[in-house]
């Protein structure tokens, strides 16, 4: 795994925003079973703007009945997960690159993301979040 890509320089840290290369998401996957956290694999490919990811996360974390698709709604249920409880939660994001080409809409979606990781931080509950990214070719 790379850096995270907030503050944080401990990787065994509980919560935390990261990059990870597309080859080690199995792994990821793997550990996140063993441990009995829910693992969220999130395509953000067809999402360009607040929106977009709005409705992918929604499909992809698969969020109750009583979302509200907005964004305080999402970060309720992010910071919830009350319909699927686990030990720990990890999301990864993948297809990311042309939500990152609208910089207001990215902004919004690492501030609710990053909102998140704080308060189940809080709470000491594992929540991570994974940008994950192609591997460079050889």
């Amino acid at each position: 795994m790379t850096p995270p890509v907030n503050e944080r320089q401990d990787e065994n840290a509980p919560v935390g925003i990261f990059k990870l290369s597309r080859k080690d998401l199995p792994a990821l996957m793997k550990a996140a079973d063993q441990l009995k956290q829910a693992c969220f694999n999130v395509d953000l490919q067809n999402a360009t703007n607040v929106p977009g990811f709005i409705k992918t996360l929604k499909r992809d974390l698969d969020f109750p009945d009583w979302f509200g698709g907005n964004l305080d709604a999402l970060h309720d249920c992010l910071t919830d997960f009350s319909w699927h409880p686990a030990s720990g939660y990890v999301i990864t994001l993948s297809g990311y690159e042309l939500l990152r080409g609208n910089p207001t809409s990215f902004a919004a979606f690492n501030s609710v993301m990053a909102s998140a990781v704080e308060a189940w931080e809080a709470r000491n509950i594992p929540f991570r979040v994974f940008y994950v990214q192609d591997d460079p070719a050889a």
